[in-house]
């Protein structure tokens, strides 16, 4: 079995020879999905992240959330990789982090009790449910303190039928994915 680091290479060069069109025309398709799913209706609080370029681009899912009423969070890191999310809204700013992810500055922190639905990130995504993250941990340790529901968006590149990727006992996997079905079995 490969390890995880060699999955993410292989992912990340995937991702990196999807076309623009290809990309945004799939991104249009899981959005859909997501907006029409009754977890993401029922939800008045969604937290989820700011896209880094390589990645499904979450800004009109972010302004879609908005337009419908709803509170959305987004991630701010914290030392021994923790992390907070922050309701969008007035005097909240972005810089970058350390990782290249927008981060919110400022804002009021939202606690895991107070989100209906969290929109998890990741490089590869198993039809069982297993993701794999970018190797830090940050969703992991914060999931495993979450009740609410999971959600993740997967475009076709990331999606595996099978886990092909090392599993950890502190791996926390996402209660529904909405993927794009793959032309090639990875």
């Amino acid at each position: 079995m490969p390890t995880k680091a060699a999955v993410r290479k292989t992912v990340i060069q995937r991702l990196t020879a999807l076309s623009p069109a290809d990309k945004v025309n799939q991104t249009q398709q899981l959005i859909s999905a997501l907006v029409s799913h009754p977890w993401w209706q029922a939800a008045t609080t969604i937290g989820m992240t700011m896209s880094t370029s390589i990645e499904l681009d979450t800004r009109p899912l972010i302004a879609q959330a908005l337009a419908a009423g709803k509170t959305v969070t987004v991630p701010r890191t914290l030392p021994k990789r923790q992390m907070a999310f922050v309701a969008l809204g007035p005097g909240v700013t972005f810089e970058p982090s350390t990782f290249g992810v927008d981060e919110p500055i400022g804002g009021q922190e939202i606690t895991a009790e107070d989100h209906d639905l969290i929109i998890v990130p990741g490089l590869g995504f198993a039809d069982d449910g297993n993701r794999l993250g970018f190797g830090a941990g940050y969703y992991d340790r914060y999931l495993a303190h979450y009740a609410g529901h999971t959600i993740s968006l997967a475009l076709a590149v990331q999606r595996f039928h099978q886990v092909v990727w090392p599993l950890t006992p502190f791996d926390i996997k996402i209660e529904e994915i909405i993927s794009m079905q793959e032309d090639h079995h990875g």
